[in-house]
């Protein structure tokens, strides 16, 4: 079945306007409704593109086309003079083929009745009029136009189309079509809050957000950057002309319905109070705003919105500072006194946010923090209050740890640059009523942040010295361990433990602060030697973290920094007992963590949509576990087929610094190895065999070595694999990990033709339960000529449940050349055919494919002819297109 192409709407509308326009006996007047003048203008816009298709297909000459808008009527001038001047013709003379009338409700009443004579008169000399009208009608017209709209009606002279928005399923897709991307939930939740699903002003949005930063694209993925609301203070008053149009005192009262709309029957005393004059001329400037369309009242609980939500974001931002102050102050009290109402529980704190000292600081500061606690901090709102609380306390304990709090939000959040104010702050302001460990701790949280934004030039000076910004003079034992900190931040673990192990040797023999001390120094050390394959300190570490963290001794940072490590290590059974042991929840871990869970335990749609919010936010660096994050996406993409996003996504890791490069250089070598190009696969590898051997970080190294015995295999150059094995031994001995034995053990068979190896490395796969981890080893044994029939049947089958396109369609390969029956004959060709509409989407040459596919060009010509065909698709884009949306699935 051919699914039917996306075409835009209006597109649809003036395909269907230009063909009645050319048919004889059609009504004279075309007459185009809809909510704002932009949608109109657009549905103008495609007609005259609608014609000039025709005109193209049919060799016809253009028609003769007179515009012309009532937005400003000269004064003393009818209706008739204004189109005999602007059509440049007599009354006798030759009329236009087609007359474009923009702003119809702008006529008077008394004019209309000669428009409507216009429309017969020249409707009968061969002219096809188009008019468009922006909704409501002003009620001073509204009869007038009934009664000519009637009179062509009965004559059949006139025939209305009035715009409707698009359903939310349609709108997903005209976004999609638009930015030529999927967008994710929460972007098409902020865009159809912002238009209610009016494209033409979607479209527009969509370009001023993009140009603004507030949407990237990620893998053919469009996202909501974190942190961007519909009230962030954006360039859309160019899209609301109604807004801009406004002057006077309907001006002041519609902004304070920006403010004030949601508290229902006081906006009109609420809003003469703020703007000094009576309620009763506040009563009639709103009647004004509804009768141009601008506001309503809302019939569920009386408030007051406007129509179109673009427009109050207009309005909202060009508030000035000291308006939406005393506006919010104006809410604000007369919520606290009961003489207003407003059921949406985020209104009174984000009023209390902008009212700031204007209210009682402390009761605004307590309500604050309640509605955070209420909202939870993962909600984007949470640091804006916790800041605003933190301003508004009285207490002066309090407010550092508020401060600390909004900095955390704000790093967590992508929005390093906002916490590193807050933490300047505490430094600056309250650094002596601090405690030593509290001291250490807004530390961290000082460097975590200049990472997290990308300053690293500020965190090599404080790795060199270990004296922070603003921060004041430090003790020698404080300073070691900033130094120490910042070092594991820079990926610098064998200066990190050289730094530490004397601080913790100091700390044990240290007085009060000797457990303290020690613990933290014992972390530190411990995390240091991790990377380096020192097992001990960290084994040892890991065993009193969880008492330490139920005692209220542990760091914020020291439990999800341990399970991010034990991640990245791929030891998600110790890192789950840790979260179990803890109570920590994996909701609370960081989202590169959260993608490893996904990725381990086989879910991988939401490891890659994980690993997708992690790439869009602020972050300007690549630490370790984000570095095993953005190998096993690539994995991932190569798996499914998508390896221009897989190589995209290389890019952007490899921009951020990574501190495990290693990893990321495995991944780029086997996007290489795919697209054919094994010597550059080989040339990568060494490179990152070189730089992990001279910096001595062993970790993830064994994934490394893997990857080097798959291109050796691919270039027939078994004897590699002697090396491989041998690093892959030592790495399991310094590591001592189950992934890194599972390494050593599928070497070992390759190397020895040791079957029992490879069975003792497939039973510790299943046992690790991580399907993925499982498909990867039974791929490789088979490679290895370690696979009989049946296992190559499972390793089909499992690959299968984690749609592993591409690793599918070698083991096809593999078995028909070792005469295996592939189960699924119809299946199997969809699946092919799926893979090669992935590569199409994917914008790979019919050359590339071939190469990929080990096949020829010609071979994928016809393959490609056959796909249109079936599908209805006639080009890549329109492919690509139907496969985001969805509307192509086999």
């Amino acid at each position: 079945m051919h699914a039917a192409r996306s075409v835009p709407p209006y597109e649809r509308v003036a395909a269907g306007a230009v063909a009645a326009m050319r048919t004889a006996g059609t009504p004279n007047l075309l007459l185009v409704s809809g909510p704002s003048d932009f949608e109109l203008g657009a549905v103008l816009d495609e007609l005259s593109t609608a014609e000039r298709r025709l005109q193209e297909q049919d060799a016809r000459p253009a028609p003769d086309v007179v515009r012309m808008s009532f937005g400003a009527s000269p004064p003393g001038m009818s209706v008739v003079d204004r189109l005999v001047r602007l059509a440049g013709t007599g009354a006798g003379d030759r009329r236009p083929d087609v007359l474009l009338m923009r702003n119809l409700q702008q006529l008077a009443p008394d004019e209309l009745p000669l428009l409507e004579d216009v429309v017969r008169r020249w409707g009968a000399a061969g002219t096809r009029c188009v008019g468009t009208v922006t909704l409501p009608l002003p009620r001073e017209s509204r009869d007038a136009f009934g009664a000519v709209l009637d009179g062509l009606r009965r004559d059949g002279l006139v025939r209305q189309v009035t715009l409707r928005p698009l359903s939310v399923r349609r709108f997903a897709a005209a976004v999609t079509a638009e930015i030529e991307a999927k967008p994710e939930p929460t972007l098409v939740s902020w865009l159809w809050r912002l238009t209610r699903g009016w494209p033409a002003t979607a479209r527009a949005v969509l370009r001023t957000a993009r140009e603004q930063g507030l949407i990237r694209v990620v893998g053919r993925h469009a996202h909501l950057v974190s942190g961007s609301t519909w009230q962030r203070s954006v360039a859309f008053e160019d899209l609301v002309l109604t807004v801009r149009e406004l002057a006077g005192p309907a001006w002041s009262v519609a902004k304070a319905v920006a403010v004030l709309g949601q508290l229902g029957d006081a906006v009109p005393e609420l809003a003469a109070e703020a703007l000094g004059v009576p309620e009763g001329e506040v009563r009639e400037l709103l009647a004004h705003l509804v009768d141009a369309g601008l506001v309503r009242r809302r019939r569920a609980d009386g408030g007051w919105e406007y129509r179109l939500p673009l427009a109050w974001a207009a309005v909202w931002s060009a508030l000035g500072p000291y308006e939406r102050r005393d506006l919010a102050r104006i809410a604000v009290t007369a919520l606290w006194q009961g003489t207003a109402h407003c059921a949406d529980r985020s209104y009174l704190p984000e009023r209390l946010a902008s009212a700031g000292r204007l209210v009682d600081p402390a009761r605004a500061s307590a309500e604050l923090l309640a509605a955070v606690e209420e909202s939870g901090r993962d909600d984007d709102r949470a640091g804006r209050w916790l800041l605003a609380a933190a301003r508004l306390t009285p207490d002066p304990a309090q407010r550092p740890r508020l401060l600390l709090d909004h900095a955390r939000v704000c790093v967590a959040r992508g929005a390093a640059d906002e916490g590193l104010e807050s933490l300047r702050a505490v430094l600056r302001d309250h650094r002596d009523g601090l405690r030593p460990h509290q001291l250490l701790d807004v530390c961290y949280s000082y460097l975590a942040a200049l990472y997290r934004a990308g300053d690293l030039d500020a965190l090599q000076r404080i790795a060199t010295d270990g004296v922070l910004d603003g921060s004041g003079t430090v003790e020698p034992l404080e300073r070691a361990v900033v130094r120490g900190c910042a070092l594991l931040l820079l990926g610098r673990w064998r200066e990190a433990r050289d730094v530490i192990g004397p601080v913790r040797d100091e700390a044990l023999r240290g007085g009060d602060r000797a457990g303290w001390d020690a613990w933290r120094a014992e972390f530190l050390l411990a995390d240091a030697e991790l990377w380096l394959g020192l097992g001990d300190g960290t084994a040892r570490d890991e065993a009193g973290l969880a008492a330490r963290y139920r005692a209220g001794e542990a760091t914020d940072f020291e439990v999800p920094a341990r399970i991010g490590a034990l991640l990245t290590l791929g030891e998600i059974g110790r890192a789950e007992e840790l979260l179990d042991q803890t109570g920590y929840r994996a909701g609370q871990l960081g989202t590169a963590s959260r993608m490893l869970i996904a990725f381990h335990r086989g879910r991988p749609r939401e490891a890659l949509d994980l690993t997708r919010r992690s790439a869009v936010t602020g972050t300007h660096t690549c630490d370790a576990v984000e570095s095993a994050m953005y190998h096993h996406a690539v994995v991932l993409l190569v798996s499914g087929g998508r390896l221009n996003r897989a190589s995209e996504l290389i890019a952007l890791a490899r921009a951020r610094q990574p501190n495990l490069p290693h990893l990321l250089t495995s991944a780029e070598a086997l996007c290489e190895l795919v697209f054919g190009e094994a010597e550059r696969a080989v040339s990568l590898l060494r490179g990152a065999v070189r730089r992990a051997e001279a910096e001595g970080v062993v970790a993830g190294t064994e994934l490394l070595w893997l990857r080097v015995a798959d291109v050796a295999m691919s270039l027939g150059r078994p004897e590699a694999l002697v090396r491989c094995l041998a690093k892959a031994e030592w790495v399991a001995h310094r590591l001592g990990t189950d992934r890194a034995e599972m390494a050593r053990l599928v070497l070992h068979a390759a190397v020895h033709g040791d079957a029992s190896a490879g069975q003792e490395a497939l039973r510790l796969a299943r046992w690790r339960e991580q399907p993925l981890e499982e498909g990867a080893v039974l791929t490789r044994l088979i490679r290895h000529g370690l696979g009989d029939a049946e296992m190559l049947r499972d390793t089909y089958a499992l690959l299968g449940g984690v749609d592993a396109l591409m690793p599918r369609f070698w083991l096809r390969t593999l078995m028909r050349a070792r005469g295996v029956a592939v189960p699924g004959r119809q299946a199997t060709a969809a699946e092919n055919e799926r893979l090669l509409g992935v590569l199409v989407s994917e914008g790979l040459t019919n050359r590339r494919i071939a190469q990929i596919l080990g096949t020829s060009e010609k071979s994928v010509e016809g393959r490609l002819s056959r796909l249109f065909a079936r599908t209805g698709h006639g080009s890549r884009v329109e492919l690509a297109t139907a496969l985001l949306t969805g509307r192509l699935q086999w």
